[in-house]
């Protein structure tokens, strides 16, 4: 309960932002601390009445941004507070929804430029070829398994955890295996396992010498690398510092020209996605492709289900 400096309690619609946040917080034991971070930050840059009328919230928010991906992430918030204060926000969702139609059309318009700047499938084989050690092992679950930087923050185990809550790999009968739950999609898609048997692989992990409990790339002490500083390193690692997300899109594109389906498949499920994220971000004009990707995306929602009863 908030009070003024007379100890009475204060309507609501006078709380600023940040402390209706807070209070929202509290409560809420289900929030990474990520997300809390990037909702204090957004808190902190609302400078207007977020229960006050719709109209007027609407009207204060254009004021303060135009790019429709930060007004969608501040309406996200907005809305979050006001349903927790049991004020209406339905203008508000209808207006989010079509931001998120500005959204797409700006990503796809962005993919078309980017696909002109980019390499081809082919150039990072043949770079991947080339590579040795720590970059080799990087590239390879990028270039291969279309893998986030979150997926490999790995740690040398010799045998698996049960807990289901870290990044691990294991050298097992002359595969590796990745065991993986701490990833961007995890609460979504749960548990990821990739079975690496590729020769050079293996042997360039086993070059490492790590010990059990040791990370891929580390701090001096031994200890995590916290997200930023293990995103740069891996950034600076990757081919010509493309980096992972360009490294997907590459894939993706290869892969929508090709009509390699099967193989999409199998890279959705290794990067934890669904396929209508991807048909929705790319600019697809092949009718026959956008057929076969509606029916591979009935087909994998309906294996998830499966494997979620079968548990």
């Amino acid at each position: 309960m908030l009070y003024n400096n007379n100890k009475k309690k204060m309507p609501k619609k006078q709380i600023n932002s940040l402390e209706l946040l807070n209070n929202y917080l509290e409560k809420a034991d289900n929030i990474a601390d990520a997300t809390k971070k990037t909702y204090r930050t957004i808190g902190n840059n609302l400078s207007f009445n977020v229960l006050t009328t719709q109209p007027n919230v609407l009207r204060k928010l254009k004021g303060l941004h135009s790019n429709p991906n930060t007004l969608s992430q501040y309406l996200n918030l907005i809305i979050i507070l006001r349903k927790d204060n049991k004020e209406p926000y339905d203008s508000l969702i209808k207006y989010r929804n079509q931001l998120r139609e500005e959204i797409i059309k700006m990503r796809r318009e962005k993919l078309d430029t980017i696909k002109t700047d980019l390499p081809p499938l082919k150039y990072l084989d043949e770079k991947l070829e080339k590579l040795t050690g720590l970059p080799y092992i990087y590239n390879y679950l990028f270039v291969t398994h279309g893998v986030r930087n979150k997926d490999v923050n790995l740690v040398f185990v010799d045998e698996l955890p049960e807990d289901g809550k870290g990044n691990y790999v294991q050298l097992k009968r002359g595969s590796a295996v990745l065991d993986i739950s701490d990833y961007k999609t995890g609460k979504q898609y749960g548990r990821k396992t990739i079975k690496i048997k590729e020769p050079k692989f293996i042997k360039e992990l086993k070059k490492l010498k790590l010990n059990v409990g040791e990370y891929l790339l580390a701090r001096k002490d031994g200890g995590k690398l916290g997200t930023s500083a293990f995103n740069e390193r891996v950034m600076n690692l990757s081919i010509d510092g493309l980096g992972e997300a360009k490294i997907f899109k590459i894939l993706v594109t290869n892969l929508l020209d090709t009509d390699d389906f099967e193989a999409l498949e199998e890279l959705v499920k290794s990067r934890g996605t669904s396929l209508s994220t991807i048909m929705k971000s790319y600019n697809l004009n092949n009718t026959e492709a956008k057929k076969k990707g509606e029916k591979l995306d009935v087909k994998l929602t309906k294996n998830v289900a499966e494997d979620s009863s079968s548990e």
